[in-house]
């Protein structure tokens, strides 16, 4: 006999006729109809060394009894050592075999049902449950990409729109060698996209590249060298730890509270590290989603005059915030390079981006760097986008996210808890991660899941540790009702009071 068979029997022996009904070794009564022994589903094999290893599990982690029956159990079927079908003590003799009360393996019992571990068949016990059909697909909340109303639509816009191009364009001249930095019909296209922002722009500081990466690489090259300090937040956006891991620059973070990034904190950060590049996301900032206010743009913009810095001004959200304060290219025309793009706005398929230069110098300077970079862009592309943009496609488009995205931000605000949504604008939501979560913990469980979620790991430049965060992208899945199911989960794991379900 095994182990867990001597203790069934032994708890049915001595435990003052508690168990009063005939036991099968494992104190489970025998199925209704039987004689002497329970009837088991065909596929199901007997609780003996696997069972054993479980409850030796549950004994070698600390934490709640409850939560490490259920958490000890969720790793062992993981790793195989129970299958489907597999039958369980009954919540007696683990009671007894683990020397706590009946009520504490029933409320183990409870969450593991929740969790779709086992599933209960009535007198013949407690069963491991099969696993579930793959009807649930996985849900990407890692990757910011504007939401898609209406696919159908979009692509009636596109042919439309492709269709106008090569009906009014010369093919030839659209499968040849380009200037980089987009041509006149497309810079004017773009500075009509950008009135609403930045007002009037010039088109010889005017830019296009194919996308944001492309643009923040551009920057960084034309304005520096191999070893210089970029100025940024204690978070930033992924693309730029890439472009400065690979151009050799240094990130050198800057103090924030809660209005952004502190001027006075900026002011000693150039005076110490002689950094003359300053990188900034003020709208919706990606991760955080934080908004900075006119006040505290005005006050950077009077640092960046004041001791003649330059910033990058990545701006992908403004279209997408509610009464989007003034961008610091207004404030501070002749020290910031804006960035915006379509691909945050409309979709990343179009890959391009515009970038307004504080003088036609710097703007020849970023056009050199992208021909030594990537010579030209793809005219068939930049002359899609431009077709949008002038026949009022795109700002069509635009509303169309903008009421969608508006739709999923409320949606966040309504789901997640007060007391772990910090922030939600524009295409993400930024929440707290709660003891005894890490971000990597809950990146790893949601995973598990079915859930991708973007760690705040993922946005700490070399040196910054920040273990209490997450981004939820609010954008990618494929419908609200979809989102919502995903943010309902997240909710709950936040919430319980689980221990992470995964080896530390």
């Amino acid at each position: 006999m095994t182990s867990l068979t001597l203790a069934g029997a032994a708890a049915a022996n001595n435990n003052g006729g508690h168990l009063s009904e005939p036991t099968d070794g494992y104190g489970q009564a025998p199925a209704v109809g039987s004689n002497d022994t329970p009837r088991h589903a065909p596929y199901m094999t007997r609780p003996d060394v696997a069972a054993g290893e479980w409850v030796q599990d549950v004994r070698a982690h600390s934490g709640p009894i409850y939560l490490r029956i259920v958490n000890s159990l969720e790793r062992t079927v993981r790793r195989g050592g129970l299958a489907p079908g597999q039958r369980l003590p009954s919540q007696r003799a683990l009671a007894q075999q683990l020397g706590i009360d009946l009520t504490t393996v029933t409320r183990a019992f409870e969450e593991a049902r929740k969790r779709g571990l086992i599933e209960a068949r009535g007198p013949q016990g407690s069963f491991i449950a099969p696993p579930k059909a793959g009807f649930e697909q996985a849900v990407d909340l890692s990757m910011n990409v504007p939401p898609v109303p209406d696919a159908d639509a979009l692509a009636e816009t596109l042919r439309r729109g492709a269709a106008a191009v090569l009906a009014r364009s010369n093919t030839l001249n659209l499968m040849t060698y380009h200037l980089g930095g987009g041509n006149p019909t497309d810079r004017h296209a773009a500075a009509r996209w950008l009135e609403p922002m930045l007002g009037a722009v010039d088109d010889t500081h005017l830019l296009l590249t194919e996308g944001a990466q492309v643009a923040l690489a551009a920057i960084l090259l034309s304005q520096g060298r191999d070893g210089d300090a970029i100025l940024c937040d204690t978070l930033v956006y992924p693309g730029l730890l890439q472009a400065a891991g690979a151009l050799g620059r240094r990130l050198v973070p800057v103090d924030s509270d809660a209005h952004g990034m502190c001027p006075e904190a900026l002011l000693r950060q150039v005076r110490r590290s002689g950094a003359r590049l300053v990188y900034l996301n003020p709208t919706c900032q990606n991760p955080t989603a934080l908004t900075l206010p006119l006040q505290r743009r005005e006050a950077l913009a009077r640092v960046l005059e004041t001791e003649g810095l330059l910033a990058i001004e990545d701006d992908p959200y403004w279209h997408l915030a509610d009464a989007a304060p003034i961008p610091l290219a207004v404030l501070a025309p002749r020290h910031v390079f804006h960035v915006a793009t379509l691909s945050k706005v409309i979709s990343p398929g179009l890959r391009t981006a515009f970038v307004r230069c504080p003088s036609a110098v710097h703007a020849q300077a970023m056009t050199s760097a992208l021909r030594a970079t990537r010579l030209m862009g793809h005219p068939l592309v930049s002359a899609l986008a431009s077709q949008l943009l002038l026949d009022g496609s795109a700002q069509s488009l635009l509303a169309q996210v903008r009421h969608e995205a508006h739709e999923r931000v409320r949606l966040a605000r309504h789901l997640l808890a007060p007391s772990l949504l910090l922030r939600a604008e524009g295409l993400h939501a930024w929440c707290h991660v709660p003891p005894p979560w890490t971000d990597a913990t809950l990146a790893r469980t949601a995973q598990l899941q079915g859930l991708a979620i973007a760690p705040s790991s993922a946005f700490c430049p070399p040196g910054v540790t920040h273990e209490k965060g997450v981004r939820l992208s609010l954008g990618r899945a494929v419908d609200r009702r979809q989102l919502e199911g995903a943010l309902r989960r997240i909710d709950r794991l936040l919430l319980s009071d689980a221990l992470p379900a995964i080896e530390r």
